[in-house]
Parts: C-alpha cells; structure tokens; sequence
C-alpha cells in the first residue's frame, strides 16, 4: 500500500491542469485504438457503447489507414500525423542492415527499438509523437495497450512516472509501474484469454492507477480486438464477434470511469481504428516464386550479403523486396516476374521503372526503403462467414480463411473513427475524407498546441464545433499503369482523393490483359 501510495502521489502531480490549452473545450482527450475494427461490423447490435457514442458525436464515412496497412505503421501515423516517409516506420517488418545485416527486424519489438534510436541519435520513430508533444506544452499524459506498438506512441526510458507513465503489451515505462499493476490487477493475460483479456486488464490498468488521481490532458489506450481474433478466425466469425462486444464492454468501462471523476462532459473521445481486415484466399512464397524464376531470393541471408543479392520481407498482404547494391539489371527482373505473376496487385519502385508507381506517390519513401514494394491482389469476394474481402497473402503466420491486412484492398484500407465530446459535432456523419494521420493535428488542435510542421496530416475542420483550418478538398482521383508484356499486357490502378494536400489512398489492384 505504501508503494502504491507513493505511485499515485507521482502520479497526481503528472495530471494537474496544465495552461495555455485554449483551442478546443475539452481540457482532456481520449484516443481509443480497437485494432483492426473495420467500420462495416459497428452496429447497435454488435457494438451498443459505440453506436451510441457515435449519436452524440461524429462518424466518419470515409476514414483512412496509413498506407501499409499494418499496425505499426498507423500506430505511429497515429502518433505522429505523417506519413511513413517522413517518420519513419514503414512496416511491421523490415530489413534494415544496420540493425540486423542478415535479416529483417520487428518495429515493434522493445530491443529493437532501443538499438535503433541509440544507432540513430534518439530518431527510430524520426518525428514527436502526440504524447511527447504535450507533455514539452507543459500537459499529462497516460498510455496504455494491450499490445507492444504502445511503445512507439512514447517510448524513451524513465525513471519516474512524473514524465507520463506507458503500459505497453504486458511492459510498462517505467519499469517498477508494472508490479503496482500486477499488484491491483493480476499478472498480464495470455493472448487467448477470453474470461479476462488483455483488454481487460489494459483498460483496468489504464484507470487504476494510470488516471488514479484524475485524468491527464491527452490519453491513449490500445485494444489488440477485434484484430487478434480475426488473424485466426476470419473476418466476421463468432470469435470476433465477441471480441468486439469485450472491446465494446472496455469503452463503457472508460467511459463510466470519466463520468465517475466528473470529466466526461469536459473529454473529446476518439475512438479509431489503427487499419481494416481481409481474408486469405491463398498463401503463397514470393521468395520461393522468383527463386523459380531464376532471380535467387531469400527470407534470411546465411552470411555477408553481397551486391545483387535480394532479400524478400513480407508483411503479410503487401511484401517488401530489397536489392543489395540497388542493382538496376535485378530490380528490372523482379518488377518484370511480379507483372507476369497472377498474385501482384500494385507495384511500387524506388527508381523509375515502367509500368510501376514510384513508392514517393504513397508516400512510402523512408529511408532505407526498399526497391520494390508489391501490394498482393485482393477481391471483393466473401469468406465462410459471409464477409467480403479476400487477399492473397505472402508467406506470413496465416493462411486460407484466417484474417489478413496490410494490402490496398478497400477492406484494408477503410478503417473506424468516430468521436464525440465538445469539441465534435452531434450526431453527424462527416463525408469528406479522413485519415489516421489527421488525428494527431486534431488532437494538437483541440488541446491548444501549435502543429510542427513535419505533420502530414490536416484538422479535421467539418466535424469540429468551432471554426478551424479551412477545408479545401479535390475529387476522386485514378493513376494508371500500363506495361506490354511477351504475352500479355500488366494494368495497375490507385484510386485516392485530396484535402489540403493530405492524400487518401481508397484501394488499388492489378491484373494482366491479354493482347
């Protein structure tokens, strides 16, 4: 008791009103991630809080993940409001050699993260995130998540709580945090738990002892549902149904938790989803199908890896290959097998090559990008349950039937955001386009914080009660690729819209013709 007694002192000094937040009304704002929620399954049914939520608010019709698709990249699109090419984080995978010379990392991983912002002076994620933002205005933060892409949102190592505490899949910042959790609220569950979920304890966590003595200026908690049940049971099963419903049960619990310390009428809640979901049709081995091809390509380089050699790194519906030395002759072999093979959706290039998009038009261009990135083909086709949305997926841990993303289907690309609190108009539908790298600027907005310059993305002006940016929006848009081939023709497509120079990425798809 008297430890966390001591905990909940620093803590109380962490939430103490802040100055100078004069944008918005709201004195606090609550973002709240269900990862993977796509918007066609929000219902009065399957999820009563939210649908009531979104009656005394804003939902918008026409939101948008962060191209890749993956959790790791919006988590930190979220975080940051730019696009990967300017922060940094492109995939839940990647290959970069000065982390790893012989194969691809994890961007989420804890290790990972360190190494990279040691080698890179401070920048793995290269821009400051929301959290990190308001606590330098003079604010309070608290994060929470039930997976580890909580790291990214507010990562630098502490001592003390007084700098904003982070629960982050099971770890917390700082450290001694999370035996005054375990304390209050049992060891962390085990992924498949369904009794008491991760998102149980994580939202319990959040309240107890994150908000124990009042709720800071800006908080994040991160649900892993509906996404975990669908990698395993496909979009639509029963098991995902229910786990909606308990991601639906811990948004009532947070919001109860508000009305309780009397802040509910005084909190905008964002409720947002970090990208949408797919169904496998088919797995296939990119590497494998080039090796065949007659271009040697490997997931793991066994020593030294030389010029011209190619590693494939998948992210399950779009892959990533690198080109040792950037050779043009290898590249060009690659991009020619991928605009033959019945699996490519887009292809993107890092140089020019005929009948790609350049991967700066996605906005993809990081550094150490690789030289092509392929986005696998998808259809509108439905799964067992009935679902529409079917990819075929590179070798990654699921397979026919289960749930996969990070695609430019539709179904990947159109994600979940409603919000509600004074700052949000009343029960509305925004039909303007929208994107998870527009949250940040909003939320920096609405807590009075002026926006760096390094974010991409815009505030979301048309769902506000009071007046902001102005909206300058432009119509549907297509680009199109063509190139002949011996015996066919390759066509790719991208459909995007544009609002204040803020580009939204609707799907695209390719296919060969015949000529």
């Amino acid at each position: 008791m008297r430890n966390r007694f001591k905990l909940l002192l620093v803590l109380g000094a962490c939430v103490l009103a802040s100055s100078g937040f004069a944008a918005g009304k709201a004195k606090h704002v609550v973002m709240i991630v269900w990862d993977g929620m796509r918007p066609d399954f929000v219902s009065e049914q399957n999820t009563p809080t939210l649908w009531e939520l979104s009656k005394q608010g804003v939902t918008f019709q026409k939101h948008h993940s962060t191209y890749l698709s993956s959790t790791e990249v919006n988590g930190t699109s979220l975080a940051t409001g730019a696009y990967p090419a300017h922060d940094g984080i492109m995939g839940n995978a990647e290959y970069r050699a000065d982390l790893d010379e012989l194969k691809s990392i994890h961007t989420e991983v804890t290790e990972t993260v360190r190494k990279g912002d040691k080698l890179s002076g401070g920048k793995f994620v290269r821009l400051p995130t929301i959290a990190e933002l308001v606590r330098k205005a003079g604010g309070k933060t608290a994060v929470a998540g039930a997976k580890p892409v909580a790291l990214l949102a507010d990562r630098a190592e502490r001592d003390s709580a007084t700098e904003g505490a982070n629960v982050f899949g099971g770890e917390t910042l700082p450290a001694n945090l999370l035996q005054t959790i375990t304390n209050l609220q049992g060891k962390f569950p085990a992924a498949n738990a369904t009794k008491r979920t991760r998102n149980d304890w994580t939202a319990e966590a959040l309240i107890d002892p994150l908000w124990a003595s009042g709720v800071p200026e800006y908080s994040l908690l991160w649900m892993n549902e509906p996404d975990y049940s669908q990698h395993f049971t496909g979009t639509g099963s029963k098991e995902v149904l229910a786990a909606i419903r308990n991601a639906d049960a811990n948004l009532a619990r947070v919001l109860k938790a508000l009305e309780a310390k009397g802040v509910r009428e005084t909190t905008d809640v964002i409720l947002v989803s970090d990208h949408g979901c797919s169904t496998v049709s088919e797995r296939v081995d990119l590497a494998d199908c080039l090796t065949k091809a007659g271009i040697k390509a490997v997931r793991e380089f066994k020593g030294k890896p030389a010029k011209g050699d190619v590693l494939v790194v998948s992210n399950g519906g779009s892959t990533m290959v690198y080109v040792i030395g950037h050779e043009e002759k290898t590249i060009q072999a690659v991009v020619k097998f991928l605009q033959g093979w019945e699996h490519t959706g887009v292809i993107f290039t890092k140089k020019a090559v005929p009948g790609t998009f350049a991967i700066s038009q996605v906005h993809a261009d990081a550094v150490g990008a690789p030289d092509v990135l392929v986005s696998m083909r998808w259809s509108a086709d439905k799964n067992k349950n009935g679902t529409p949305g079917m990819v075929t997926g590179d070798v990654s841990g699921f397979g026919p039937g289960q749930g996969l993303h990070v695609s430019l289907s539709p179904y990947d690309m159109h994600n979940t955001l409603i919000a509600a609190g004074p700052d949000f108009n009343k029960g509305t539908v925004d039909a303007l386009p929208s994107g998870n790298m527009d949250i940040a600027p909003t939320v920096l907005w609405i807590l009075g914080i002026k926006q760096p310059k390094s974010m991409d993305g815009r505030v979301l002006t048309e769902a506000l009660t009071a007046k902001g940016p102005k909206v300058e929006a432009k119509g549907p848009q297509r680009i199109e690729a063509k190139q002949e081939l011996e015996k066919s023709i390759w066509q790719q497509y991208l459909n995007f819209s544009e609002i204040n120079g803020v580009m939204y990425f609707d799907e695209g798809n390719g296919q060969q013709l015949p000529k």
